[in-house]
């Protein structure tokens, strides 16, 4: 992440624990760090984890403290998520249906490449959303990555695969 993608996650996240939001402006929020962040399990460190606290805060409950997070080390932990086994799971699913939307069988022919599709995807209607009903490809052709994603993964958060 560069230095003014820290920024403006760091702007952002110090509104959301720290203001009380309207609802709509909480998820104004949220949609936008979605977008900067590369790990969609950015809420889950803050939210359910104690580890990214400051020093010593996690270790007092009372309730009239102000919370502040460990930007650093909050930052290095979602930089990590491109070197998942999850995202390189994904984008090697992505480049395979690229690959066969392209009927570009130079790697692999066409019977393997759909062998390693469905032994990657957990959806085995992945076919289906690509080439039946065709809900997964954009008007040009293209497949629509991130909704195939959320289809095949029933997720609702792979913005960075777009």
């Amino acid at each position: 992440m560069n230095d003014e993608t820290k920024k403006r996650l760091t702007v952002l996240l110090e509104e959301l624990i720290t203001t009380a939001n309207s609802e709509s402006r909480q998820e104004e929020i949220n949609t936008e760090v979605d977008k900067l962040s590369p790990d969609p399990f950015w809420s889950d460190y803050i939210f359910w984890s104690n580890d990214y606290l400051n020093d010593n805060e996690n270790e007092d409950e009372d309730e009239n403290k102000k919370v502040s997070l460990n930007y650093d080390k909050l930052f290095k932990k979602i930089a990590e998520y491109p070197n998942s086994s999850e995202y390189k799971t994904k984008t090697l699913i992505i480049k395979l249906v690229e690959q066969l939307i392209a009927t570009d069988f130079s790697n692999a022919s066409e019977v393997d490449t759909v062998n390693e599709i469905n032994e990657l995807s957990p959806d085995i209607n992945w076919m289906n959303y690509v080439f039946a009903d065709k809900s997964c490809i954009n008007g040009d052709g293209s497949l629509d990555k991130e909704k195939f994603l959320n289809k095949i993964f029933n997720e609702s958060w792979n913005e960075n695969f777009r």
